[in-house]
Formats: C-alpha cells, sequence, structure tokens
C-alpha cells in the first residue's frame, strides 16, 4: 500500500476514541534496528507553535533507547477490530529485546523519509522529539491519580514530539 502526505491540520478524527480505543504503535529506528511498542495513551495538540503529540514511555521499555537515540519516531494508527487487537496486544506485551517481534507480527513495515511506520495504520504521524521529562511521585497534584496509575512507582516518562508529517494511505 502506499502513502500519501497530508496537511495535519486536514485530519478530521476523534483523538479521544483515536488514542484510547484504536490504539498506536511508537516505532524507531537506531544502529541499523527497529523496535515498536503500543501505546493507548497520550494527546495530541498545539505546544510550541507546532502540532505535537505527548506519548508516555516508561524508562524499562526497549523502545526508549531508540526513541531517545533516533531523535524522530513514527505513531501510527490503527483501525479498532479484534484483529488488530491482537496483533497490537502482542506489540504491547513482547519485547524487542526477547525475539523479533515485528517480523512475527504480520505487520507491514516500511519508511518514510528513513523513519519505519506500519502500512496498515490508517493515519500515520512523523514526530521529532522537542521534550522529554519524568514523571515524579512529588508533581502530582491529584494524589489518586498517582496512586492509581503507578501503585509500584514505576513513572513514564513523557514526551512532546513535533508532528512534522502526517500520512494516510493514498
Amino acid at each position: 500500500m502506499s502513502f500519501k502526505e497530508i496537511p495535519t491540520k486536514s485530519l478530521m478524527f476523534n483523538p479521544f476514541s483515536m488514542i484510547e480505543d484504536d490504539w498506536f504503535l511508537i516505532t524507531a529506528e537506531y544502529d541499523g534496528k527497529t523496535s515498536t511498542m503500543t501505546a493507548a495513551s497520550g494527546a495530541l495538540g498545539h505546544m510550541f507553535r507546532k502540532n505535537v503529540a505527548y506519548i508516555n514511555i516508561r524508562p524499562t521499555r526497549y523502545t526508549k533507547s531508540f526513541v531517545d537515540q533516533a531523535g524522530e519516531f513514527s505513531l501510527s494508527f490503527f483501525k479498532n477490530t479484534p484483529e488488530n487487537k491482537k496483533i497490537l496486544g502482542y506489540l504491547g506485551n513482547t519485547s524487542g529485546r526477547d525475539e523479533n517481534k515485528i517480523e512475527r507480527c504480520g505487520l507491514t513495515l516500511n519508511k518514510h523519509d528513513g523513519i519505519p511506520y506500519f502500512e496498515e495504520a490508517h493515519t500515520v504521524f512523523l514526530c521529532r522529539n522537542l521534550y522529554c521529562s519524568p514523571y515524579k511521585e512529588t508533581d502530582f497534584v491529584n494524589k489518586q491519580t498517582e496512586s492509581d496509575y503507578y501503585p509500584l512507582k514505576d513513572y513514564h516518562d513523557m514526551y512532546i514530539a513535533d508532528i512534522f508529517r502526517t500520512l494516510v494511505p493514498a
């Protein structure tokens, strides 16, 4: 399948369902290797005079070092189907340290401007790191949120990334 670039502001979608219900893959390449992970939380918005994505990655995730080292990555969004949920569940629960999960998942990896993404996606954002900061226990204003989501104190790092290209199937 081929993709075409479109203006990001031309997209018409519900970001709440696209992130929470459809899920997405964060994918980066570094030193000739590609890593991907599933995400089901984040945000889209406008910051630093740019269209941006806010994503969260735990420091223990294999993909984090790829995102940090490459500086650029893709967010590939998929239709909410049982088959896609099964694939994205596998990609979220299996570490690329342990096996070549990209090869085993059945999705088609491609590149645009050298950044890997998946052809089965309905929307792809090519992103560039702008900001990264770890969540800290002391910074939670609502302590219930902190205790609900981080009972093990295994906090994410939050990234703000410039969405510099948006791709959709041609």
